[in-house]
């Protein structure tokens, strides 16, 4: 199977999110991407969230804080903040998320906002 050309592959932004979780609760990544998938889909419904595909490309959870990194379409970034805002909770605990900014480039975003190995 042949790549796709450069300028008709999809094009990708990167949203860079710190929470905050009880000290005692374990969060995983899987459990993040379900909750972020859940969001996307009650807010923005099954077209939206198909074209904001939110993907959680990196992951860490220490304590009771943690990053992440989460891949958006680009032109989506607005609609992909707010089904972000709407995460409260993953597995049973309490969730306070907070979207640090934008970035064009995995790099750039891990340079710019977060601490993440």
């Amino acid at each position: 199977m042949k790549h796709l050309p450069k300028h008709i592959r999809p094009r990708w932004r990167y949203l860079a999110v710190r929470f905050e979780t009880e000290p005692d609760a374990e969060v995983g990544r899987r459990a993040f991407q379900r909750e972020c998938w859940y969001a996307a889909q009650n807010l923005l419904g099954d077209p939206g969230s198909a074209a904001a595909d939110l993907t959680v490309v990196a992951f860490a959870h220490e304590g009771g804080t943690g990053e992440a990194l989460v891949r958006v379409r680009r032109g989506e970034t607005d609609p992909a903040r707010a089904a972000l805002a709407c995460v409260a909770r993953v597995d049973g605990h309490a969730l306070g998320l907070r979207v640090l900014g934008s970035s064009g480039t995995i790099r750039a975003a891990r340079e710019k906002f977060l601490m993440l190995a």
